[in-house]
């Protein structure tokens, strides 16, 4: 969603708040240059003469009905290969996915979301895709099981383990060093559990691709919705971010964020959005929204000072390699790190009181 995930941080902190930040991810294109194609036809003179199209050359040609039609005038022919229904099966999008990464055909929000991965970081892929969650759903546990370094799923189950305790989780770690295969994980499936993976013209969603950019409208409301609640039982404030290379989806979602009724989603304070057509021309939409809009009645006073990148995390799950991994010793430590600073300040004050 952002380039640099630090300088993100840095200009989203105010009043030395942290908020805590989400994603939304369109995927082809953004995420991946898949390799899966529409089956169209081109007018040429008196005919139409079959040819295929990749998803960005789609996204220019889809409104030129005069040029281009779906084959044979039948979108589930033309869009057979993004459906779980198609000739291929539901495995078609594991396939292309596995394909792409091979070839390096990564998009220009790729980085973003292994870094989104990397953090723990609640994200909702939304593609105007027809499979089904469980089937975008296991290209991404190939992805961190395969993609992600070793560096990259220890910082991402050391994250996981701190937002358990932090969140009161039901399914806090016992193994404090990751084993086996990860997205098999109980702490990693419960993660996975709570992002969202949805194919807006998938059956279970009405199976309808005619008008994308509102199918992903009221995909990215009900995340949210989600996301709103979960701050508001947390006490905190959100910012999510949406990232699409389709021009026209991207800026249906800057005209939605400008008419959103605040009192609908009192939590979130930022919205940001990157179209991402141009890779060397990522443009970015910052909806600001003031923290007294947003401050949620009897919350006043509790909002918690974290954010998934640190802070009071850090404090509790310290990062240097002698003492991440033992809870006991952390909190031993700070007791009498805590102990000791109490301890200077009360002699300081005995002595200051003697002088006078």
């Amino acid at each position: 969603m952002v380039l640099s995930y630090d300088e993100f941080i840095k200009e989203n902190k105010e009043d030395n708040l942290d908020y805590l930040l989400y994603y939304a991810f369109d995927w082809d294109d953004n995420i991946l240059y898949m390799p899966t194609v529409i089956h169209m036809e081109r007018k040429d003179g008196d005919k139409w003469m079959p040819e295929d199209a990749s998803t960005s050359k789609y996204a220019e040609i889809r409104t030129d009905t005069k040029n281009w039609r779906y084959l044979d005038n039948d979108s589930e022919k033309a869009f057979s290969d993004f459906r779980d229904t198609g000739p291929k099966g539901p495995n078609i999008f594991l396939e292309d996915t596995k394909k792409a990464i091979n070839e390096k055909k990564f998009g220009p929000s790729w980085n973003d979301f292994i870094e989104c991965l990397t953090q723990g970081a609640l994200f909702a892929i939304i593609t105007a895709r027809g499979h089904e969650s469980e089937t975008i759903r296991k290209a991404i546990e190939w992805i961190i099981d395969n993609i992600l370094t070793e560096d990259e799923l220890y910082t991402m189950y050391n994250n996981l383990i701190k937002f358990s305790y932090l969140f009161n989780s039901d399914n806090i770690a016992e193994d404090r060093i990751l084993k086996g295969t990860p997205s098999r994980n109980k702490l990693i499936k419960e993660y996975l559990d709570n992002c969202d993976y949805v194919g807006v013209s998938s059956p279970k969603r009405g199976g309808n691709a005619s008008n994308p950019e509102k199918a992903k409208e009221d995909a990215l409301l009900e995340f949210h919705d989600k996301i709103n609640n979960f701050a508001i039982k947390r006490g905190t404030k959100a910012i999510i971010g949406f990232s699409d290379d389709d021009i026209k989806n991207a800026k249906h979602i800057e005209d939605l964020y400008k008419n959103l009724n605040k009192e609908d989603f009192s939590n979130i304070v930022k919205y940001v959005v990157k179209t991402t057509k141009d890779p060397n021309n990522i443009t970015k939409v910052t909806k600001n929204i003031t923290e007294s809009s947003y401050q949620s009645p009897g919350l006043e006073s509790s909002i918690l000072k974290f954010t998934q990148f640190g802070n009071m995390t850090d404090h509790l799950y310290p990062p240097g390699p002698d003492q991440r991994q033992d809870d006991y010793a952390n909190l031993h430590k700070r007791s009498v790190k805590y102990l000791t600073k109490i301890s200077k300040d009360t002699l300081k004050k005995k002595k200051k009181r003697k002088k006078n």
